[in-house]
């Protein structure tokens, strides 16, 4: 009696939970976490739908033969994903007795279908950028180019050449079986999906001739110039190779590239235009705070053009590459562009003062007397250097001879020295009553002076 009553109260609930229930999930039904309960199977599968393209699709990374990984979603190549047959087999089975089993509460977990358009899928593959790269043409060859900063290349268009409808089809089958990583550079996959081409006679007389390119262009020279470097290298030698009428490297029965040693004396001379600084306009940072510019004088660095082309030229056909000083033919302490550097003797002409500086410190500050304005002796402007020194000298010029304790030459018969006939320095004796051109100085401070200045010191004369 009691299992009869069991029995109607069952089939009571069932019947009006049918009937609550009908066109829905019925109590106690989870699906990948979401409470279906009072839900219709197209809003459950809207629901889970909505989430299909955080959780259903993975990214795809293909991996090419050049090392390179590039990533795909599927969803985005003809790939959909769908839990409508899913939720609607689960609806199914809720419906009857099924549905006691979930009356305490039951959480599925389903998947979803996928569905694929392989037109889509292929359209939007041959799409890609780098599934249009190197790709296989019979006609391809070999062939030596300038480039733009390494002189001569090869450039090889005939190794693992794409077969770009083979490695779609290869893509779309690992899309289709859900791959997550599809290598076409893998042995089977590389014999789908690239083709090299062989070497014909015409392609292998390149090749050898590229071999005598690369030789030639193997040399390498740094040049110091101070604290700055020119370095030759690919891209400077390339220019060195001898050119027909057409523009074509000249090449030597060994398949050589022939010399042009005209290009090897015109690169001395770039060297020479570049880093001499004899008589080039300079930027000065004088004592008062101006900036002058003063052009002309003996100093600065010159380079022996003719010994330079003769070492270099020797180097480049012995093969022997390193690092280079040049010879100068004239030559002064410091290289580079600042080659005053921090020692050396200033002369504001217009303030009348004299300072020696020795590595960027003030050692001597003194007014001195230079040329005449009045009768045109005035003291010019330019950077020259001590280059001779001499006690107790007798100064001759026309209708004088004027002896000195202390003579330093700086510039032809212009030179720094005492002056013990003056009583004053300074001001603007100068213009009327100035030197013959050499800068008068008092005799305690030449004294001093002379002691501590080398020859070779740079000497700045300006107004």
């Amino acid at each position: 009696m009691i299992f009869a009553v069991a029995a109607l109260f069952a089939a009571a609930v069932i019947a009006l939970n049918e009937i609550y229930y009908k066109d829905t999930f019925p109590m106690g039904v989870w699906i990948n976490g979401i409470y279906c309960t009072g839900m219709t199977p197209e809003e459950v599968t809207d629901r889970l739908d909505s989430t299909v393209g955080k959780t259903a699709f993975q990214s795809v990374k293909i991996h090419t033969i050049d090392g390179k990984v590039h990533v795909i979603r599927p969803d985005e190549y003809g790939t959909s994903a769908s839990y409508q047959t899913a939720v609607d087999a689960l609806y199914r089975k809720s419906k009857g007795y099924f549905w006691l089993a979930d009356f305490a509460g039951r959480e599925y977990h389903i998947e979803p279908e996928y569905s694929y358009d392989i037109a889509v899928m292929k359209a939007r593959l041959e799409r890609l950028d780098w599934l249009g790269e190197r790709l296989y043409n019979p006609a391809n060859s070999v062939s030596i180019v300038k480039s733009a900063l390494d002189g001569y290349i090869l450039v090889d268009e005939t190794k693992d050449l794409l077969l770009k409808d083979s490695a779609v089809e290869l893509i779309c089958d690992g899309i289709v079986n859900q791959l997550t990583d599809i290598d076409l550079s893998t042995d089977e996959n590389k014999k789908q999906c690239y083709r090299s081409i062989p070497y014909t006679a015409e392609m292998k007389d390149t090749l050898a001739k590229w071999q005598g390119i690369q030789e030639f262009q193997s040399f390498r020279m740094t040049y110091v110039f101070g604290d700055r470097l020119e370095t030759i290298d690919e891209n400077v030698v390339s220019d060195w190779m001898a050119l027909d009428n057409n523009g074509q490297i000249v090449f030597d029965d060994g398949n050589k590239p022939v010399l042009d040693e005209s290009l090897i004396e015109e690169y001395v001379a770039y060297l020479s235009a570049t880093y001499d600084t004899v008589g080039i306009e300079r930027e000065f940072q004088a004592t008062s705070g101006r900036c002058v510019k003063i052009s002309g004088g003996s100093y600065g660095n010159a380079i022996d053009t003719e010994k330079e082309y003769a070492f270099l030229r020797n180097a480049f056909l012995n093969g022997e590459s390193g690092t280079r000083v040049p010879e100068y033919r004239a030559e002064v302490w410091e290289k580079g562009e600042d080659d005053i550097g921090s020692t050396y003797i200033e002369i504001d002409m217009g303030a009348q003062h004299m300072y020696y500086y020795k590595d960027g410190e003030i050692v001597i500050d003194t007014p001195v007397v230079t040329g005449n304005l009045s009768r045109g002796w005035d003291t010019p402007s330019k950077v020259c250097y001590v280059y001779f020194k001499q006690r107790n000298r007798v100064l001759r010029g026309r209708n004088y001879a004027t002896p000195v304790k202390y003579w330093m030459a700086v510039d032809g018969n212009i030179g720094i020295h005492d002056a013990t006939w003056r009583k004053e320095f300074g001001g603007d004796i100068y213009l009327t009553d100035g030197s013959h051109g050499c800068i008068n100085t008092p005799l305690e401070i030449m004294s001093e002076m002379y002691d501590v200045v080398e020859k070779g010191t740079p000497v700045i004369l300006f107004y």
